[in-house]
């Protein structure tokens, strides 16, 4: 029988818990009933994947579609997975949008927990974020973890201030600072942390970081670390950061 793990990713999909609560399914969400029926082409008989955002995960056959509606089945329950071992908090500067859609997206694949928005000091006006577009990072998000396999819907922040992400991150277990100029690598510092569980990374914007913000990110106990020789864009960077991290941590 299909789980989980061999029903492909293109059938996964994040859907309100309470759908899940009983074995038999009836989805009314007009976007999902299109895509399902429209998009992929699925008919009685298939069976998709749905999650409830927070770790659990269900495998459905559909018995009808039409229209309007879906009815399906639960067939098996089970863990998600697709979790790093390790919570990565990214503080993500406010960048160019198209960038940070494509930086967000990415970490999301590369598993970070949640993405937080920061205004740094060279942060543009024009980088700002409204309602609107935090509603549709969300949206970014929860594709790419229903695309890469993700147990759970990474949260984007409402957009903060430098001095408020510091604050913010008090809580983790590393906090660093992705800094060109600092003088340790991420591998030696990393190597200090092998039992890190949660960790901070911050990651600037493209006139790079502020010298005042530098000492005040140094005296909240953030580690500036550097990613080698060579200057990473700024959408770059946090996803080097991410990658290199898991594999030091095995996560």
């Amino acid at each position: 029988m299909d789980d989980a793990t061999t029903i492909p990713n293109t059938r996964r999909f994040f859907v309100d818990p309470a759908w899940l609560r009983s074995d038999q399914i009836e989805i009314d969400d007009p976007a999902l009933v299109h895509q399902w029926g429209r998009v992929l082409r699925l008919s009685a008989g298939d069976r998709v994947v749905l999650l409830d955002g927070h770790g659990l995960a269900a495998v459905v056959e559909i018995a009808a579609i039409d229209r309007k509606r879906a009815h399906g089945h639960v067939i098996a329950r089970c863990q998600a997975g697709g979790e790093p071992a390790v919570a990565f908090d990214l503080y993500l500067a406010l960048i160019r949008p198209e960038r940070f859609e494509w930086a967000l997206q990415k970490a999301v694949e590369l598993g970070a927990r949640r993405i937080v928005p920061v205004a740094f000091a060279r942060s543009l006006p024009s980088d700002r974020a409204d309602e609107r577009r935090l509603a549709r990072w969300q949206r970014i998000a929860t594709e790419a973890a229903e695309q890469s396999g993700r147990g759970r819907i990474p949260a984007v922040a409402v957009p903060q201030p430098f001095a408020a992400a510091l604050a913010a991150s008090v809580t983790a277990d590393l906090a660093i600072l992705l800094d060109e100029q600092a003088s340790r690598h991420l591998r030696e510092v990393v190597s200090t942390h092998a039992t890190a569980r949660q960790i901070a990374i911050f990651s600037g914007p493209e006139g790079g970081i502020d010298p005042a913000e530098r000492e005040m990110a140094l005296g909240h106990g953030l580690q500036a670390v550097s990613l080698g020789p060579r200057i990473l864009r700024a959408e770059t960077a946090p996803l080097a950061a991410l990658a290199m991290l898991q594999y030091a941590l095995h996560s």
